[in-house]
């Protein structure tokens, strides 16, 4: 029996904040070292603007000095209806995130060459869009095209490793259906915890380990001022007493010096596990 090389055959690239070139630049990175490869699909979520937290005495600022510990996510985000499913998420009249496309790109290797990434969309390159517009057909026909590709390599890598047997059952061409609006959804609902993400970051970052917020309302003076030191670990927020301790859900911070999430691992266990990112580059 002949041993068979580990061969990488499909990978899906995904960042988040992360722009364009940034993206294709690691993708080239890694095609340097996989030449094999025969499928690479990218998504990009593009925001309207770049996302810029609340400021000192804003409403969502003394909102939140106001009531002492952070929202939960179903407190914090807004009515969440079919027909609002990209629209700007704002809470306490502060707006968290704005998304203005969503694209899907597509290579399919193309003879013993490797994939090129500088290529423009054509037959081997594919460019759709999932929002504001549902237009996925070519990019389905692409993912299965590339499918039949990866079965051929299958049966070609199980006939040397076992002579004997006839593996070319495994050529059935692929025929898979995509539920594009199913998954229209499950991004949508991925923004919305990116906007609390956001929240919860800004939160982490403005009030944790605060004594107290200092709210311009002559109504309360220093005394009555509501506490905000929070321990936001383990999914709890803690009070000076611990009698009034409140569970709250926990948030997952990425950054101390930035505004934006950063970090794939954040949103990886979202509603969905479609892969995207959120691109500043203005020219995608």
């Amino acid at each position: 029996m002949i041993a068979a090389e580990t061969q990488l055959l499909w990978m899906v690239e995904c960042g988040f904040t992360q722009s364009q070139v940034v993206i294709m630049m690691k993708m080239e990175d890694i095609l340097l070292s996989h030449k094999e490869l025969l499928l690479i699909p990218m998504i990009l979520v593009k925001e309207r603007k770049k996302y810029v937290s609340p400021t000192e005495n804003s409403v969502a600022w003394n909102q939140t000095c106001e009531e002492g510990l952070v929202q939960t996510y179903s407190g914090f985000v807004p009515e969440h209806t079919s027909d609002k499913l990209f629209e700007p998420v704002v809470a306490m009249r502060h707006e968290w995130i704005d998304i203005e496309s969503i694209k899907y790109f597509v290579w399919v290797k193309s003879g013993d060459q490797r994939i090129n990434l500088a290529t423009s969309p054509t037959a081997h390159v594919s460019l759709q869009t999932l929002f504001p517009n549902i237009d996925m057909d070519t990019i389905t026909d692409a993912l299965n095209h590339d499918l039949n590709l990866v079965k051929a390599m299958m049966s070609s890598t199980l006939d040397l490793i076992k002579l004997s047997v006839n593996h070319r059952h495994v050529l059935t061409p692929s025929t898979l259906t995509f539920n594009w609006e199913l998954d229209n959804s499950s991004m949508s609902v991925a923004v919305y915890e990116t906007a609390h993400s956001h929240y919860c970051d800004w939160y982490r970052r403005q009030f944790s380990g605060m004594k107290h917020c200092h709210v311009d309302n002559p109504t309360m003076d220093e005394n009555t001022r509501p506490s905000i030191r929070r321990a936001l670990s383990s999914g709890h927020v803690q009070t000076d007493n611990p009698e009034n301790t409140k569970p709250s859900t926990s948030c997952e911070y990425i950054s101390d010096t930035s505004d934006e999430t950063v970090s794939p691992s954040e949103l990886a266990t979202l509603a969905t596990e479609s892969f995207f990112g959120l691109s500043d580059d203005s020219n995608v």
